[in-house]
């Protein structure tokens, strides 16, 4: 399901997601995908570069 998506396609994506103020509902409509694939992209994305990385260090002390 995610092969289908184009690298064009996730790059909107994230460039949307790191926008103050834009909601997952608002890429939705403007990508023209389903809340699932969306959501999978993000997540695989998450795991991938391990985000929540510096936030563990961060609560640490």
């Amino acid at each position: 399901m995610n092969s289908e998506v184009s690298e064009e396609v996730k790059k909107q994506i994230f460039d949307l997601i790191s926008t103050p103020g834009i909601e997952i509902e608002d890429i939705i409509k403007k990508v023209d995908l389903d809340h699932d694939t969306i959501l999978n992209i993000l997540s695989e994305e998450y795991f991938r570069c391990n985000l929540d990385h510096g936030r563990r260090l961060c609560c640490r002390f």
